[in-house]
């Protein structure tokens, strides 16, 4: 009697969490199907400006809807690559981060298509890591982007 308790447990907690990764990817879709978001940008030299430098730049946008924070972009240009890094939010927590590494310098300088790197999808619940899905190569960045997200909010609140 007690292995069909575990069992059903298991299974129901599959199915929920399953449902969850659902309703998670249905609610990045629309955010980014959205259109006429108020779109605030921080530029580089905000970023200067408090001693953050990078050799290619940096740029942070935050996506409103009706006064709510729906999506946060930030760029970072690192000698030959850049990051791109997507934060989607609901109810103004954090639901998943979509995180990208291009090769952006060749043998001769820029090139004309960034050369995706690496890929990674990091999908969150109640402000916890649930699951995170890699999409190709490595990604030897160990982020904490509940801490960096809260740092990313508030440079969109301070820049004026």
């Amino acid at each position: 009697m007690q292995k069909i308790f575990v069992l059903i447990a298991v299974l129901f907690s599959g199915l929920v969490f399953s449902q969850n990764l659902k309703n998670i990817k249905k609610l990045v879709e629309q955010i980014n199907q959205t259109k006429n978001y108020v779109i605030k940008t921080v530029p580089n030299e905000y970023f200067i400006d408090k001693n953050m430098t990078t050799d290619n730049g940096i740029e942070l946008k935050g996506f409103y809807k009706n006064g709510k924070l729906k999506k946060i972009e930030h760029t970072v240009g690192v000698s030959f690559v850049q990051y791109l890094t997507e934060y989607f939010f609901d109810r103004d927590q954090l639901i998943f981060v979509h995180a990208k590494k291009y090769q952006i310098l060749g043998e001769n300088g820029y090139t004309k298509q960034p050369e995706l790197l690496s890929e990674f999808g990091y999908y969150y619940e109640n402000g916890k890591l649930i699951k995170t899905l890699k999409k190709s190569g490595n990604f030897e960045e160990n982020n904490n982007y509940l801490d960096e997200v809260k740092t990313l909010k508030k440079d969109l609140k301070d820049y004026k």
